[in-house]
């Protein structure tokens, strides 16, 4: 049976930057042809469906046979009376039911019992298990479930970054890859965003990690706050205790405020880089830019195995072990 196994990597694992801090959350199945990633905290539709967005990857249907199978393989260590989101939804048009991918409902290999009698309402589909009998019914999108993440093989190649995404570049001289979004969102929205790609946002461990980023604001743009980015320092209640996200304190990392020290609001517990070179104080629900950092070593799809150049599945990117090093 497939395993899918959704492994949660502590926050303090984070802390050595050498180290592995996690196994691959993405596993990787030759019957599918492809990786999943089961999600067991429960989200809305929605919140599902983005977060496989920026996992690179889409939120599982049973477009096929071998997808179906790998979908119960994931229900099933759920134990009984459990059910999560499909990636089929008629929100586009009522009662036209497709996946994600745009696959009609009616085109995919499913073999067992459709829907559920007595389950009518609903614009999202869910897949239940119970009494060892498995349903896909209609589901409110707005109620949270667990859910299951899905990339198809695609004879893309990890690139040096551990991750499919040529965003991310390595800059050697910290020993981590950055991409830039520009796109502005608030700071924790960043956060997540960093996280679902498989890293976090910026820590500026000191001043030359600090120019590195400094040298990433986009030049000639006319969008409003391009010349803030959001960074992983924030400060805890009513005492003032700066960290970043990872748990160092402020006199261990990049602290060259915008004056002498930071100006606290009552809101204002989040930081950003600003790019005159210096931090400065926002609130949570402040839009900018942001940078996400990524360790190499941290890969959050796992490598091909080798036996599976016998599957036919063309040229595939190997590895010739399934550990991350």
């Amino acid at each position: 049976m497939l395993q899918i196994i959704h492994f949660v990597c502590l926050s303090y694992l984070w802390l050595a930057p050498d180290v592995v801090r996690c196994k691959p959350a993405y596993l990787f199945s030759a019957e599918a042809g492809g990786w999943l990633n089961l999600h067991l905290m429960p989200a809305t539709w929605e919140q599902a469906f983005l977060r496989c967005h920026y996992e690179g990857a889409v939120l599982a249907s049973p477009i096929n046979k071998e997808l179906a199978k790998a979908l119960l393989a994931g229900l099933g260590q759920l134990g009984e009376f459990s059910s999560i989101f499909l990636g089929i939804h008629d929100l586009y048009s009522n009662g036209h039911f497709a996946s994600v991918e745009g696959v009609p409902l009616s085109d995919m290999e499913i073999e067992w019992r459709l829907f559920r009698p007595g389950i009518n309402h609903g614009d999202c589909l869910s897949m239940s298990v119970d009494r060892d009998e498995y349903y896909i019914q209609r589901a409110s999108c707005t109620d949270p479930l667990p859910f299951m993440c899905y990339r198809k093989y695609d004879n893309q190649t990890m690139n040096e970054c551990g991750t499919f995404d040529n965003q991310y570049q390595l800059r050697r001289c910290t020993g981590s890859c950055y991409k830039v979004h520009q796109k502005l969102q608030s700071w924790s929205r960043a956060y997540g965003i960093c996280s679902a790609e498989g890293g976090h946002l910026v820590i500026l461990n000191d001043a030359e990690e600090a120019r590195i980023v400094q040298d990433m604001f986009p030049t000639g743009t006319m969008v409003p706050f391009s010349d803030h980015f959001h960074v992983g320092l924030t400060t805890w209640s009513t005492d003032r205790i700066w960290t970043t996200i990872h748990g160092e304190s402020l006199e261990d990392v990049f602290n060259k405020w915008s004056n002498d020290k930071p100006n606290l609001g009552f809101k204002q517990n989040r930081a950003s880089f600003v790019s005159t070179g210096t931090l400065d104080v926002i609130d949570d629900d402040f839009k900018s830019m942001f940078v996400c950092e990524k360790s190499p070593t941290s890969l959050q799809y796992e490598p091909v195995p080798v036996p599976v150049r016998e599957k036919n599945l063309g040229h595939l990117p190997v590895s010739d072990n399934n550990t991350v090093h």
